[in-house]
């Protein structure tokens, strides 16, 4: 669904943001108590998202304040016909409704000028041809949204397309907050939210032409799991869709055995660069001994 075309749909009324930019400076977010983890929204910069406990009680949420058909008018598509929520390879999506310390941090680091340069290479830049980035696992959207509504996004000379994707039974969740902050995005940024299970080829394949390339796939917290087939699924699905250059945001102190298992899954593809999250904004003052920055860059063919 491309977000831009729907403004006067669900979520762009009570859920659009105020006009004056707020920042949450308690960005740690393990400093903050059950109601601002779960219940509050959450601002930062210029961007306000939503948050809840689970699945379970987004959706109540949305029913009691739109009614009972108004999920149905995000995406019809999204139903059992469709994807079986059964079969899903994450066994534990609640985690996607609330912000997590790993998307500020992404979202911060690729909106850095020096840094979005050479992400998207030069070559790109004063292309014709929109950048086009991919989210994985985006939940809140908040890194997506960090980006979007960037001086990098707002400078460009090229158009920029920002693809968000998540778990079937989640991206309604993502759609929603990306409808809140809709009037942030500039015009040369065009939004789109996209059901994407990781590990399902068919699903893959059912990405629009447009967007089944990215110059940059974007993940922020996907490694909280002990499961190894939901990293092999998402190793698989990053081997897939990435052309040039994938990041992900992690917490080193949720599974840093499951870190090492992804990389030792994606290593023969990728040339592997860790940078440190200390040094990756001032306004953070980010731990290097809790959370990092981890490039992927495809390795050149010889």
């Amino acid at each position: 669904m491309r977000v831009r075309q729907q403004r006067r749909t669900l979520g762009a009324s009570s859920l659009t943001p105020s006009s004056s930019a707020s920042v949450n400076s308690a960005w740690q977010r393990s400093t903050l108590g059950y109601k601002e983890r779960f219940v509050d929204d959450f601002h930062y910069n210029n961007i306000r998202v939503r948050q809840f406990p689970c699945r379970a009680v987004f959706e109540k949420a949305v029913c009691d304040e739109f009614g009972s058909s108004s999920l149905a008018t995000f995406d019809r598509s999204n139903t059992k016909k469709s994807y079986d929520d059964e079969v899903d390879n994450d066994r534990v999506p609640d985690t996607a409704f609330t912000v997590w310390e790993s998307s500020i941090l992404l979202g911060m680091y690729a909106s850095r000028k020096d840094v979005w340069k050479r992400l998207v290479g030069r070559r790109k830049l004063h292309s014709s041809r929109p950048i086009l980035t991919l989210e994985l696992g985006s939940g809140t959207a908040v890194a997506s949204l960090l980006i979007a509504t960037s001086e990098v996004v707002w400078e460009s000379k090229s158009d920029c397309q920002l693809v968000m994707t998540d778990l079937p039974s989640t991206i309604n969740f993502t759609r929603l907050n990306v409808h809140a902050n809709i009037d942030k995005i500039p015009g040369n940024a065009h939004v789109v939210t996209q059901p994407l299970r990781w590990g399902r080829i068919e699903d893959i394949k059912a990405l629009p032409q447009d967007i089944s390339r990215p110059d940059i796939v974007f993940g922020a917290d996907l490694l909280y799991t002990c499961d190894e087939s939901v990293i092999c699924a998402l190793a698989e699905t990053v081997m897939k869709l990435t052309a040039r250059v994938a990041v992900f945001a992690v917490c080193k102190q949720h599974r840093p055995e499951s870190i090492t298992f992804f990389l030792s899954l994606v290593k023969t593809c990728f040339d592997i660069r860790h940078v440190s999250a200390s040094t990756v904004h001032d306004d953070l003052m980010a731990n290097d001994e809790e959370l990092g920055i981890i490039e992927l860059w495809r390795k050149k063919l010889r």
